[in-house]
């Protein structure tokens, strides 16, 4: 019988805690003939009934097949990282050092329709309509624009961020690429995606998942 979920034991740790975490597990995986491998797919550490999720902040290489291998490359602390959620009508920017937070912005207007439908969505369907209609599209074209020029500012005040980690619907993730200025991505290290069902942005909400990043977490799957 496989155990629920719920019953799982699950230890969560912070990711100041990650490599004497990380290396009292190597310990005990050796201890009961196991080795710690790496799963691509589950972005977790396996060794017997155990398994371990190192906090987001830290990136696991495209290398690293154990987590000897990962301990070998971990970094002191999380480096510069970029958190951006986006919503129709919403979005909320973070930039963080050694996990602690340098500066935010967050952008709100006004973009929904009566019945809940982003106007760029509505407009693939529907047709352009009247000036209700062009002012949802010129809010919803500037929440980008504001959106990248912000990202501009912070890299060319702090550097290349090392990561920026992202929440956001395809369509609006893809018209972001498109906008003016285009994103200054091309030149970061990492995009990723942050896999959360999140509420619409503000500065707390990013704050939060940025929280949740920086932890990581020990599952054990109890014997049937």
């Amino acid at each position: 019988m496989t155990p629920s979920s719920h019953n799982i034991p699950k230890f969560t740790f912070p990711w100041e805690e990650c490599e004497q975490v990380c290396e009292d597990f190597v310990e005990r995986a050796e201890s009961m003939g196991h080795t710690a491998t790496f799963c691509k797919e589950k972005r977790i550490f396996e060794a017997g009934p155990e398994s371990l999720e190192v906090p987001r902040v830290f990136p696991i290489p495209k290398s690293c097949s154990s987590l000897p291998s990962f301990l070998e490359q971990l970094p002191i602390e999380p480096g510069l990282q970029v958190v951006l959620l986006m919503q129709a009508g919403a979005a909320s920017l973070g930039l963080f050092e050694a996990g602690e937070v340098l500066r935010t912005k967050t952008f709100k207007r006004y973009v929904v329709r009566g019945k809940g439908r982003a106007q760029p969505t509505h407009l693939n369907s529907k047709g352009k309509s009247r000036y209700g209609s062009r002012l949802r599209l010129q809010n919803a074209r500037a929440i980008l624009d504001e959106t990248n020029e912000k990202l501009h500012d912070w890299w060319d005040e702090y550097g290349v961020p090392d990561t920026v980690f992202f929440n956001a619907p395809v369509r609006l993730w893809a018209d972001l690429k498109t906008a003016k200025p285009t994103p200054p991505f091309a030149a970061s290290g990492q995009l990723v995606r942050i896999p959360q069902d999140l509420p619409v942005p503000t500065t707390d909400v990013m704050l939060r998942a940025y929280r949740s990043l920086c932890y990581g977490r020990i599952t054990t799957t109890p014997k049937p």
